[in-house]
């Protein structure tokens, strides 16, 4: 896999100012508490990216950063990019009024996709190189790709996948690439009862910060002293929490989500407005084939076991309720006799189904 080279890659450029180490949070991570197989989402955040010299970056060098889950898809293991380049984080990017310093946050970088089992990895790297034409071209056609394809469709197509990561092993190939702040975290699959960890190296909802900070001279109570709040990275300070500053960093979330807040870009969704909308209309034949097409739909890798069913369950009772009403009122065509109010919403079901 392509990962695999890009991860040596990342090692060999790796210097020893570079700490990466899970963080304890002062608020709950996702809305799961495990990762239990086929029963919840996972999904990665770039909580906080902190730059500590904004001038330097932006007018001498080409920033891009590169994140790449590992996980298990329908059996098998697939390794999924996210590209940031210069575009992506200028729009996010928020200028502070400490040191010309900028602050990057709460982009998802992989996910939501129902958690199967195994092992899941994360290999999280922050570039530069010299502002040149030719290279700020280079990102932008992998970022372009990797943006117009989506995380959806990069799991469903993984040979892009794969070209994205060989992109981004072409680029550090220059010399004159330099890692920022980079490291691969990996955490086994969850062997406790009922999901619950039994050790540190296992998968649970984690935040996890890699820093451009020297090893000498950083102690373990320095980094004990770490915490996160509001999505922000914060370090204890004599009792008191200090938002925290001092160097390069990059904050990611690793969560367990019971429910996914992006349902309505997949397919299923306009199949099923488009199912309701003909019913409006008073095509009840085009509506009951809509229909089956909305009815494979649901039944879509995307979504866990429990939601398939429960959304199919609400779909199938909302349309024979539907087809009944406009049916009574002799709708095979549109007329006159229009219903007054129209038919209930797709909203409704995401409503009833995902909260």
């Amino acid at each position: 896999m392509g990962v695999r080279r890009l991860l040596e890659r990342v090692r060999a450029r790796q210097a020893e100012g570079i700490v990466a180490v899970p963080v304890r949070s002062e608020e709950p991570i996702g809305d799961a508490t495990a990762f239990v197989p086929g029963e919840v989402y996972l999904e990665v955040r770039l909580r906080q990216m902190w730059l500590t010299n904004e001038r330097e970056l932006w007018r001498e060098y080409q920033p891009f950063g590169a994140v790449v889950t590992e996980f298990l898809r329908d059996g098998r293991r697939v390794s999924i990019p996210s590209v940031l380049g210069a575009n992506e984080l200028s729009r996010r990017l928020q200028v502070t009024a400490a040191d010309d310093a900028i602050e990057v946050g709460n982009i998802r970088v992989a996910g939501p996709v129902p958690y199967e089992g195994d092992d899941v990895s994360v290999l999280l790297a922050l570039f530069r190189t010299r502002t040149a034409d030719w290279m700020a071209r280079s990102l932008t056609v992998v970022e372009d790709v990797a943006s117009a394809v989506g995380f959806t469709g990069l799991v469903a197509t993984t040979a892009i996948a794969d070209a994205l990561v060989r992109g981004v092993e072409s680029l550090l190939d220059m010399n004159d690439v330099e890692l920022r702040v980079g490291a691969y975290c990996a955490w086994s699959s969850p062997t406790g009862p009922d999901g619950t960890p039994a050790s540190s190296t296992e998968l649970r909802p984690t935040h996890y910060a890699i820093m451009r900070r020297p090893r000498v001279g950083t102690s373990a109570s320095d980094l004990d002293a770490l915490r996160v709040k509001d999505g922000r990275l914060h370090r204890l300070d004599n009792g008191v929490l200090v938002p925290y500053s001092e160097h390069d960093f990059m904050l990611i979330s690793v969560e367990a989500r019971k429910n996914r807040d992006d349902v309505r870009g997949l397919p299923w969704y306009q199949l099923w407005t488009q199912t309701l909308r003909l019913l409006f209309d008073g095509d009840l034949t085009g509506a009951r084939q809509r229909w089956l097409q909305t009815a494979g739909a649901i039944f879509t890798d995307d979504l866990t076991r429990g939601h398939r069913q429960r959304l199919y369950e609400e779909c199938e009772l909302e349309f024979a309720a539907q087809l009944q009403r406009f049916a009574a009122a002799g709708m095979a065509f549109r007329g006159d006799d229009t219903p007054t109010t129209a038919p209930a919403t797709a909203d409704d079901v995401v409503r009833r189904v995902f909260g």
